[in-house]
């Protein structure tokens, strides 16, 4: 908990380029990227991983209770 939308990019980003590197597919990797970059374009890059249920609610058209 509080590791940054921001910080997993950084990261993912990272793993990629050395995946990359040695051409090795990381397509689990990758699609977590594509969930965060999602949750970056909506504004919540300064919020940490448990926006993840808002990637679903985007994608779904449906929003979970808050209450």
């Amino acid at each position: 908990p509080g590791f940054r939308i921001e910080l997993h990019i950084k990261d993912l980003n990272n793993a990629l380029n050395a995946g990359h590197a040695v051409s090795a597919p990381l397509p689990l990797t990758a699609q977590a990227m594509e969930m965060m970059q999602v949750l970056k374009a909506h504004g919540f890059e300064k919020e940490d991983h448990s926006s993840l249920v808002r990637y679903y609610e985007t994608i779904s058209g449906i929003e979970l209770s808050r209450g």
